[in-house]
């Protein structure tokens, strides 16, 4: 089928009334005359082709644009810096209910869970055929079923936060404080005291500490470095580490429980969800 555009291109395309436009007003039927050569006839036959009012969807969208859905913008061809009028404030969305579906999606794709909120509330409108209040009953369920068997999910974060805190605030008076350091001495070091004068200052404690509480601090400083080299070629090797496989657990409880819902729209649900 020969395009409109092609026809104009190549000069094949004849206004019917004369010299009027090619197309009519953006209310009435536009027709054009496509000039056909024909290898039966000497002269040429003329083929009427109608062109009905709104029947691309592409040319649909754009009467929307320079019509009904025309908003205020800033013109850039202006000279110089253009400030925003009042129309063009006036229209800025504030949140992202009041965006449009493409750059919300944009948003979303980014990691932001706000818009994946958004993006799920309107994919549950979509497939429940129900109104904005509805769909945020519903994704308030999806985030209740998220949240289950959360204390198995914290355990070891809770765990590794207080051993952290307390070993590192505890390490400060071991090493530091000569009582703590003659108590922890005689019930789990037995080394020899030195002699009064040589713990007469907290550094001078530390410097005798410093003998048994080294190798400990040492050796769990090394603990941790080669814990954070394996996680880092874990995450290489395209393997899921602790959090990412809690993660995807979550995802696959919420499309077995929303089984006529988008299973990636889901899971990227999840994976901006905080955990607590």
């Amino acid at each position: 089928m020969i395009s409109i555009r092609s026809a104009l291109l190549s000069k094949n395309l004849v206004a019917r009334g004369g010299s009027g436009g090619v197309f009519c007003n953006a209310h009435q039927q536009a027709a054009a005359v496509f000039i056909v050569p024909s290898s039966s006839l000497s002269s040429t036959t003329l083929t009427t082709i109608s062109v009905r009012y709104q029947t691309s969807p592409a040319y649909r969208r754009y009467l929307q644009k320079q019509g009904r859905e025309r908003k205020s913008m800033i013109l850039a061809s202006d000279h110089g810096v253009q400030n925003p009028s009042l129309a063009v404030a006036r229209s800025f969305p504030t949140v992202f209910s009041e965006m449009k579906n493409e750059p919300l999606l944009v948003i979303a794709e980014m990691g932001n869970h706000g818009a994946r909120c958004e993006v799920l509330k309107r994919h549950i409108m979509a497939t429940d055929s129900v109104d904005y209040e509805e769909a945020n009953k519903t994704l308030k369920e999806i985030e209740s079923k998220s949240q289950e068997n959360k204390f198995l999910l914290l355990l070891p974060y809770q765990v590794g936060v207080a051993t952290a805190m307390i070993t590192g605030i505890g390490a400060i008076p071991m090493v530091f404080n000569i009582d703590l350091a003659l108590w922890f001495n005689r019930h789990c070091v037995t080394m020899e005291i030195p002699q009064p004068s040589d713990l007469d200052t907290w550094l001078e404690t530390g410097a005798w500490t410093w003998n048994w509480m080294e190798p400990v601090l040492g050796t769990a400083s090394f603990t941790l470095l080669c814990f954070q080299f394996s996680r880092a070629q874990i995450k290489r090797i395209g393997m899921k580490p602790y959090t990412a496989r809690m993660k995807e657990a979550r995802a696959r409880s919420l499309i077995e429980a929303f089984p006529t819902y988008d299973r990636s729209i889901l899971r990227n649900f999840v994976n901006t969800k905080d955990i607590i």
